[in-house]
């Protein structure tokens, strides 16, 4: 048995494509049932029913947010996680390489091959692909849902242009040997990729045992800029100014109110503890993934 959970709200598209999805497991002979959550949280339930229930997999139709819901109800369970992506970044479709159609997403049920990853973790939430603090979690807690909606990938980019405007705040990291490190932002990274196909840890991979903690250290609106430019075209990595670390766990910290997210969606004011764990998470990814 499979379940499908999708977000009603993400617009008439999605129910297009559940319709796709529907007549795909319908043809194909496997049996299925459809769920559509009412509200923040609710991806996270409906995946443990299905894992408690014994379901083979459970089909997250829609983007990071979702997933990551999905995730965390599936955590620790021997329910394989499938992808139909439907969102505004879509960086896990990015990262694993999903198919572009719904038809080669379910395909992969049979025709990919499931992995199992070591989940990390923020404070009390799971994440799969990364997590931050600072300037781009504090957009992420600005963004409204209508404009990602409306405008895509182009709302982080109006979001983040306003937030210039305010005060930025320094964080603090403090890394297991107590290294206290002076920073703007923090990126914690599982994979490779973050919005609108950058790599920003080259060395992020999800079968491993650790993440890449990626941090600007200067303060100040153009470093932000700046930093923000040199990881678009893949050389913020070479500067001075970015600090590139392996890390098992990090503790962030920040004297005035600032934010985290995971996986692309609002998590909490700081401080906040990243941390890798030993709960798994079983994922269908194409045969060629490596």
């Amino acid at each position: 048995m499979l379940r499908v959970i999708y977000n009603p709200v993400a617009g008439p598209k999605v129910v297009r494509k559940i319709d796709r999805v529907g007549a795909f497991l319908s043809g194909s002979g496997i049996p299925f049932e459809i769920l559509k959550t009412s509200g923040p949280g609710d991806a996270i339930v409906l995946a443990k029913e299905a894992a408690d229930a014994g379901a083979d997999a459970v089909v997250a139709v829609g983007g990071d947010g979702t997933i990551n819901e999905a995730a965390n109800g599936l955590a620790g369970s021997g329910t394989r996680l499938a992808v139909v992506p439907h969102g505004t970044g879509n960086v896990f479709a990015d990262e694993i390489g999903l198919p572009e159609t719904v038809e080669g997403c379910l395909a992969l049920l049979s025709e990919g091959k499931t992995i199992e990853i070591r989940l990390a973790r923020a404070d009390g939430r799971y994440f799969v692909l990364m997590a931050s603090a600072g300037f781009d979690a504090e957009v992420v807690e600005r963004m409204k849902s209508g404009n990602k909606r409306v405008l895509g990938i182009g709302a982080y980019v109006l979001a983040g242009m306003r937030h210039l405007a305010s005060r930025q705040p320094t964080l603090w990291m403090e890394f297991p040997d107590r290294e206290r490190i002076e920073a703007q932002a923090v990126i914690v990274c599982r994979g490779k990729k973050y919005g609108g196909g950058v790599t920003i840890a080259p060395a992020g991979n999800l079968s491993s045992n650790c993440f890449q903690v990626v941090a600007l250290l200067k303060t100040g609106r153009r470093a932000i800029v700046r930093f923000t430019l040199d990881a678009l075209r893949g050389k913020h990595d070479a500067t001075k100014h970015v600090l590139i670390r392996e890390a098992t766990t990090l503790l962030v910290r920040c004297r005035i109110p600032s934010a985290a997210q995971v996986d692309g969606d609002y998590l909490g004011p700081l401080p906040v503890r990243f941390e890798m764990t030993d709960v798994r998470l079983r994922i269908v990814v194409p045969a060629d993934f490596h």
